[in-house]
């Protein structure tokens, strides 16, 4: 979780503008949702879990024969079913009443771009995340492209550091998008289509 906490909501503008520039510390939580948190930690603790088994056992259910199931199915990012599942953020940041904030989990790790002090993805890797997501919200659902922002936390700011995932941020996001999206992978891309975005010049 981050260290900021306040009671001052992030409207979609602001929020547009810190994705857009990359200040991604400056995306917090009020104090309730951070108190949540803190006892749905402290809770998993007490259950004998971490909160990366409590995610993939409950919320994605990546389990086969009782067991965590984490490994991948594919190489490439976003281009197999079994390795990516949308999830609501429960514990989201404090956005406007206008925007859903969900998360895409991913087996596959979604690499640090070496070059980058802070742990950013390559501009690649952005790339295939960019078309994921476009994929799903703008290609299969119809949004337009202004409603929907992404990003992934750099890992100094990432509440869960073991499995990859994005934030996808969605204003005025409706019902029916929601049930259609949520729990399920999406639409994965084809390998091929992530290998020529990896493989450009």
């Amino acid at each position: 979780m981050g260290e900021i906490i306040s009671s001052n909501v992030i409207t979609w503008e602001r929020a547009t503008r810190i994705v857009e520039t990359n200040q991604l510390g400056e995306l917090y939580r009020d104090q309730r949702t951070t108190d949540r948190y803190r006892v749905f930690k402290e809770s998993c603790i007490a259950n004998g879990e971490s909160v990366v088994q409590f995610i993939v056992k409950h919320r994605l259910q990546w389990v086969s024969n009782g067991q965590v199931d984490v490994q991948p199915s594919s190489t490439r990012l976003f281009a197999n079913e079994n390795d990516v599942c949308f999830i609501p953020n429960e514990f989201p940041y404090n956005f406007s009443k206008d925007i859903t904030h969900l998360v895409v989990w991913s087996k596959l790790r979604i690499p640090c771009d070496p070059n980058s002090s802070i742990g950013d993805v390559s501009p690649r890797t952005r790339c295939v995340i960019d078309k994921f997501i476009h994929r799903n919200f703008v290609e299969q659902l119809g949004m337009c492209d202004e409603d929907v922002l992404w990003f992934r936390n750099f890992p100094s700011l990432q509440s869960v550091v073991e499995l990859s995932h994005v934030h996808v941020l969605l204003r005025n996001f409706p019902d029916a998008f929601y049930r259609a999206i949520v729990n399920t992978s999406g639409v994965v891309l084809e390998e091929s289509e992530v290998d020529e975005i990896m493989n450009s010049d």
